[in-house]
């Protein structure tokens, strides 16, 4: 396998991977930040107190994390993505 034929094939897997999420962008938002999260919060907990997974402190971790990350995938990581998407639709089938 050449490199056009790779570049082709991993173009056309990010287009495929992307058109399934570009029509929910809430939907893509809010898994991003849940599948980071939880366990980013569980490691912060891990560090600083282990025995402190149910309590409050923990729930503001978890919700602190999950606000920051949401509006960072919302807001910046879907715009990069739609505009690669876009660029590499425009260009088509150059490869």
């Amino acid at each position: 396998m050449n490199s056009k034929e790779y570049y082709k094939k991993k173009t056309e897997g990010f287009i495929t991977f992307w058109e399934t999420k570009r029509d929910h962008k809430l939907k893509y938002a809010l898994l991003q930040s849940v599948y980071y999260a939880i366990p980013f919060s569980i490691v912060f907990q891990a560090l600083e107190n282990t025995s402190g997974f149910l309590t409050l402190q923990f729930g503001f971790k978890l919700l602190a994390i999950f606000c920051i990350y949401f509006l960072l995938s919302f807001y910046v990581s879907f715009n990069i993505y739609e505009r690669k998407y876009q660029k590499l639709k425009k260009r088509g089938s150059e490869f």
